[in-house]
């Protein structure tokens, strides 16, 4: 009966020592499995940490192209009503101008105003007599070619101011917009540059989504891992604990076997000597402490 006991027990130890050598197996790959998920986990979040320094510089560039689009509309729009005062003053020259030019005399009539007065007053001098009446006549001539020639070199010099300020206004109103045509040059290239960096950004921030599902699914990988570790762990436990029980028990009956092998060589040898005693031989005091000091040992 012990015999079959300790064989069955040895065949329970041979199971649960390959039981346990697969779940050794399994947890070392389940460790292997982990130790991997972790450093794509770190990886991944490694990747989160740049791309949101990425998109944080993202933002600080979109807010500081922002900033240069609002001061360039508020540069055009002054621009703009810069040109739109100019406008008016050139339309106000303008017609100055227009009304200048059709009342001006040339240059040409200047001289022979002044030449035909030089005439009259040369006629009143070197004439040695000259009748009265004729004289006025070629006085008040003289006197209203005078106020015409006047008028005609304030016009003339009025003319040039004209001129001046006309040609100085038209050279402001070009000067501007070319700086309106730079200006808004320079707005339609930060518009886009805010166009492209928004894309960018929402390019970044869906990077960013995916990433978080990526650490969203290890982290459930690693999870699992984990709680499939902890049960190998604990079944390695118990078996471990079921193979120490058996190993005692079988060493108990090993014990016991061995036991009842030495008491029965005991007995044997007790045989023997009680039969040495009964048949009158002489026995020694081994034989003695044999037959009796093993019972007081008992």
């Amino acid at each position: 009966m012990s015999k079959e006991l300790e064989e069955r027990i040895n065949v329970e130890l041979g199971s649960i020592r390959e039981e346990l050598q697969n779940l050794i197996i399994q947890r070392d790959d389940l460790r292997k499995q982990l130790s991997e998920v972790r450093e794509k986990l770190n990886a991944r979040r490694e990747d989160l940490k740049k791309k949101r320094e990425e998109l944080a510089n993202t933002r600080n560039e979109i807010a500081s192209v922002r900033e240069k689009i609002s001061m360039l509309r508020n540069e055009i729009q002054k621009l703009k009503t810069e040109l739109e005062n100019l406008f008016k003053d050139f339309k106000q020259v303008s017609s100055e101008f227009r009304q200048l030019s059709r009342g001006r005399e040339s240059s040409t009539a200047i001289d022979e105003l002044r030449t035909r007065i030089e005439q009259l007053e040369w006629t009143l001098i070197t004439t040695p007599y000259l009748d009265p009446e004729k004289e006025k006549e070629i006085v008040n001539e003289i006197s209203r070619l005078e106020q015409k020639l006047k008028t005609l070199v304030s016009l003339h010099s009025r003319y040039g101011e004209i001129a001046n300020k006309y040609e100085d206004v038209r050279k402001k109103i070009s000067e501007i917009r070319d700086e309106l045509a730079k200006k808004r040059a320079e707005l339609n290239n930060y518009v886009k540059q805010l166009t492209d960096l928004k894309t960018v950004r929402d390019k970044i921030k869906n990077e960013i989504g995916n990433i978080i599902e990526d650490i969203k699914m290890l982290k459930g990988q690693r999870d699992n891992i984990k709680s499939r570790l902890v049960a190998i762990n604990n079944e390695i436990q118990e078996k471990k604990k079921r193979y120490n029980e058996l190993l005692k028990e079988l060493k108990k009956l090993r014990d016991e076997y061995e036991k009842s092998k030495q008491q029965k060589i005991v007995q044997e040898k007790k045989a023997k000597i009680l039969d040495k005693i009964n048949r009158g031989e002489r026995v020694t005091i081994y034989d003695l402490y044999i037959l009796y000091g093993q019972d007081e040992n008992k």
